[in-house]
């Protein structure tokens, strides 16, 4: 799936030694170094059965899905590599000082390369989609219906509201309440382990170390009250850390991105039609 604001946003402090780099910029790179859209192709591939792979593959979209699903993967990791070194090889002309109109030109260049992956990411998902089964290919209209509307709102105004959530201590904010906000992932189980079972899981050919990886094999998430409210439980959890903060801006970012969550995963539909419902039975 295409990259999040917040990720983007969670940065670490340079060296000492090393040359004074623009923050969101060089994060941007170290989060894209991350990822990873076909495993089978890394260095732990082994931890992986191709072969049930490629019968997966076969058995939901015919004989060339497989080969079509790997080189649509490539040509995504291609497009992240080639992001990553122009956005790399920019760091060091971006340093001249910390003018406000710097960092307006520095998240407009983000947010541009992350459009450029936005259409790959598609291409991408369009030449997976054959191997997955019907249940996986809702979870990826899901993501897909989630992502894009995320950045369109990261990314108004040629990144206007990465700006404003940076210049607000919005990573400060972050690093600050980490602990909390981890506790709060976790609050639910439910979600939380819709969100835990992205990681690789077995596949049932009885023998445990047969695995298949994301993204070949997806989890189920259900937009059903119980889910629904998990997420929303959630929300109120993670806000109200992040009001603890000294502005509110970050708290107001992060709140606006739950709720473009809830909107496009259908959510929000959900939770206001359970509300109308425990209201008629008062």
């Amino acid at each position: 799936m295409p990259v999040s604001a917040t990720g983007i946003l969670i940065s670490g402090v340079a060296q000492a030694d090393e040359p004074q780099k623009p923050p969101a910029k060089q994060t941007y790179v170290e989060l894209l170094g991350k990822v990873k859209v076909n495993p089978l192709s890394e260095d732990d591939s082994d931890e992986y059965d191709e072969e049930l792979v490629k019968a997966k593959c076969n058995k939901n979209g015919g004989p060339t899905a497989y080969d079509t699903a790997v080189q649509g993967l490539t040509n995504l990791q291609n497009t992240i590599e080639s992001v990553i070194n122009s956005t790399d090889n920019s760091i060091e002309s971006d340093v001249s000082g910390d003018s406000s109109s710097e960092e307006e030109d520095e998240f407009k260049s983000i947010c541009g390369s992350i459009l450029i992956l936005k259409g790959w990411t598609t291409l991408g998902v369009d030449a997976i989609k054959p191997c997955l089964d019907l249940e996986e290919r809702q979870v990826v209209e899901i993501l897909l219906n989630v992502s894009f509307p995320l950045i369109e709102f990261v990314c108004e105004n040629d990144g206007s509201q990465l700006l404003g959530f940076f210049q607000t201590g919005g990573i400060e904010c972050l690093e600050e309440k980490t602990e909390g906000i981890r506790a709060c992932l976790h609050i639910n189980s439910t979600f939380a382990e819709s969100v835990e079972s992205t990681e690789s899981s077995e596949a049932i050919t009885g023998s445990p170390s047969a695995i298949i990886p994301k993204p070949f094999d997806l989890p189920e998430f259900a937009v059903d009250q119980e889910d629904c409210s998990d997420l929303q439980t959630m929300q109120n959890c993670v806000v109200g850390q992040l009001n603890e903060c000294a502005q509110r801006t970050p708290s107001n970012f992060i709140n606006s991105i739950f709720n473009i969550i809830k909107k496009e995963s259908g959510c929000a539909a959900v939770l206001k039609a359970h509300e109308a419902l425990a209201t008629n039975a008062l």
